[in-house]
């Protein structure tokens, strides 16, 4: 993806194109209504959680994670000098240091040198004890502000939740004079977009989540929102609300950019976390909108959208699902790398209970880092970024023919890739994970070549695959299992694959994280398992010319600090 502007050298390759954001619920990862966090309500000391952390073993080893507490949206994903002079990549999350809970959400910090191994940070902004960040600090952005004098400030765009009908933009500038990005100054004048009742005019559901860039000398943004009425059967419908300023701290409203049809099965009623970029696609340009769909406490799913935007309008033509997992890759944040790569990850929710978090001292983790790129037909695919390669220690197996369509290996840490035909309707294979000794647990991939979803009209975009992959967690652990998730329905979706039915399944497994990539179409989830239950068992002997690869995984954090 390439920033969203009219003139291509409008910002600079170390900056994100625009960012989104979610406030969650403690109990299920959902997102509320914008309503004050409680105070402090518990407490745990961070040497305490870190050793809970530590010792899970359930707890990911190369996903982004906190070192202890609560972990949802990324924020902030941004590239600057770090104190040599290289680039540095900073990821800022949604984090709640004080628990594995949700309340009282402050920033969390973590650099990289190449988005797979990572540095803890201190937490870089808090809650204010009064004003418009006082319910938390929830999510946003990081640009590049130029001041009169040349100066390059990097400056926070974040939502400020109160006591507020809606949330607010709040402002927050980093110390010039500290490389890591570690001392950050919230705006006087906060917040510089108040409440939607006196910004829009409109008594909106929500309002919230920033999407910052700069275009032809002036800045822009969208806010995610739900439009009273809007939907098709006269219910609210999600939307993405535009705003303009000379300055990042004198706004005006400009309108919705774009309005969805409240479907509450796929859109929602409420649109969280907006990414306006465009991409470079086969034909051209792409003006690419991405949303994470809301619906009355519930985070549904990220999607895309593409189309042409005129000015702050946007004419909406393909919309997709980014991942199959639903809301296991929630509230995406992407940049454009100095090589050219544009790379977005998102937040994992946690499905345990909050009991169980509590005894793990750490809830929430990232996806693996996926490069994005439009396809022929006009669809976005995402691929791990090549960088995951060096986390590989050792190969597992390396095998083709009768080997590779009956593989029984082992690992909770694992790289795999399988590839090969599958020629005829109907033909499909299983991959098993979390497979205990006796067979009776195990957490099942399919994959399936089962034609196209819709016959009359042609399909388009998604509707067109012709490969279906699911995802069956009923018998990942025993009943009343401690390491049991409360979520195991069935995941389920198309996925490409080629005209001849060719097959390229990359599968990444990290502990409780589960990551499957087909023909650029992923599937994640957060999974149950047993800590002895390690087989993996791939049956497929409907694959002609299979090719199975797998390594074990390394680590991706040097050794926490528990003083940060």
């Amino acid at each position: 993806m390439t920033t969203t502007s009219t003139t291509a050298t409008t910002f600079s390759s170390r900056l994100p194109a625009c960012r989104g954001g979610t406030p969650s619920s403690s109990t299920s990862g959902a997102s509320g209504a914008v309503t004050p966090a409680p105070a402090r309500s518990l407490e745990i000391a961070p040497i305490e959680q870190a050793g809970r952390a530590e010792a899970d073993p359930t707890r990911p080893r190369w996903h982004v994670t906190p070192a202890w507490g609560w972990l949802n949206d990324p924020n902030g994903l941004s590239i600057w000098p770090g104190p040599d002079g290289d680039d540095l990549i900073h990821l800022f999350y949604q984090h709640n240091s004080r628990a594995p809970l949700h309340e009282l959400i402050e920033w969390g910090h973590q650099y990289s040198h190449d988005l797979i191994h990572w540095t803890d940070l201190p937490v870089a902004l808090e809650p204010g004890p009064e004003g418009p960040d006082a319910a938390g600090c929830w999510s946003g952005v990081v640009v590049e502000d130029l001041r009169p004098d040349g100066t390059r400030v990097p400056t926070m765009v974040y939502s400020g939740a109160s006591d507020r009908s809606t949330q607010t933009c709040c402002l927050a500038t980093a110390d010039s004079a500290d490389p890591l990005l570690t001392r950050w100054v919230k705006d006087p004048a906060n917040p510089v977009i108040d409440a939607a009742p006196v910004s829009v005019g409109l008594d909106l559901p929500q309002m919230r989540d920033h999407c910052v860039w700069r275009e032809e000398g002036r800045w822009y943004q969208i806010m995610g929102a739900g439009l009273p009425g809007a939907g098709a059967h006269g219910g609210p419908g999600g939307a993405v609300l535009c705003f303009s300023s000379p300055d990042l701290r004198h706004w005006r409203y400009e309108g919705p950019l774009a309005v969805g049809d409240g479907d509450v099965d796929a859109t929602g009623t409420v649109w969280e976390c907006p990414e306006l970029a465009r991409l470079d696609g086969p034909r051209g340009p792409v003006d690419v909108l991405c949303i994470s769909a809301w619906h009355e406490e519930r985070t549904l799913r990220s999607m895309w959208m593409t189309g042409r935007r005129t000015g702050t309008r946007m004419e909406v033509g393909l919309t997709g699902r980014s991942d199959l997992g639903e809301n296991y890759f929630y509230a995406p944040q992407s940049l454009t790398l100095p090589d050219g790569r544009r790379v977005t990850l998102g937040w994992m929710q946690d499905g345990r209970t909050r009991a169980r978090r509590l005894a793990a001292g750490w809830a929430g983790s990232m996806s693996i880092p996926r490069e994005v790129q439009v396809a022929a037909d006009g669809t976005l695919r995402f691929r791990p970024v090549a960088e995951v390669a060096s986390l590989r220690t050792r190969p597992l197996i390396r095998a083709g023919g009768e080997a590779a369509r009956g593989a029984a290996l082992h690992g909770r840490s694992v790289d795999l890739l399988l590839t090969g035909r599958l020629e005829r309707e109907g033909a499909a294979l299983t991959i098993d994970v979390g497979l205990s000794t006796d067979g009776a647990r195990r957490t099942r991939l399919r994959l399936e070549r089962a034609g196209s979803a819709s016959a009359a009209p042609a399909p388009a975009g998604q509707a067109a695959w012709e490969g279906r992959l699911s995802l069956d967690r009923s018998s990942s652990a025993a009943l009343g299992s401690p390491w049991a998730t409360k979520e195991t329905d069935r995941l389920s979706g198309p996925v490409p694959l080629g005209p001849a039915g060719e097959v390229e399944l990359r599968l990444l497994l990290d502990r409780s994280s589960l990551e499957v990539f087909v023909g650029g179409q992923p599937l994640s989830a957060r999974i149950g398992v047993d800590p002895a239950d390690s087989g993996i068992m791939v049956s497929a002997s409907a694959l002609v010319g299979a090719h199975l690869e797998a390594w074990r995984m390394g680590e991706a954090y040097p050794k926490r600090r528990l003083e940060i």
